[in-house]
């Protein structure tokens, strides 16, 4: 692990084989995955535990019909960076509500979400 980028990163997305790209895709980039988390309640509860305190997240916003935006509240509210990953919603709606928060589209390709994480946590 190279010490030019933050650790950790929580992953939350319920298509399983989405969730497991990222996951291989990040871990090959030398980050450590918090999840893949396939609901909004499992990565609540592993916020809950300070000792794991991820060093951004990457959150599909739309989890079986489940909203994101109350964990994206949590994360804000520990400052957190945000990179939503989404094929549906609107970026401009969610840097609205969340300003400063990032966006990614699906499908993303490995640079383009790195480099997204990257300019997240740089700021």
């Amino acid at each position: 692990m190279t010490n030019d980028h933050p650790n950790t990163i929580m992953v939350v997305e319920d298509e399983f084989v989405i969730a497991m790209d990222l996951q291989h895709m990040l871990e090959d980039e030398g980050y450590e995955v918090l999840g893949p988390h396939v609901s909004v309640s499992e990565a609540l509860c592993d916020l809950a535990d300070d000792l794991r305190m991820p060093d951004a997240a990457v959150l599909d916003v739309q989890l079986d019909g489940e909203d994101v935006m109350l964990l994206a509240e949590q994360l804000r509210l520990r400052n957190i960076p945000i990179v939503f990953h989404s094929g549906h919603a609107k970026p401009e709606d969610l840097e609205k509500r969340f300003p400063g928060s990032f966006f990614c589209a699906k499908p993303c390709s490995a640079e383009r979400l790195t480099q997204t994480i990257a300019r997240a946590t740089q700021t």
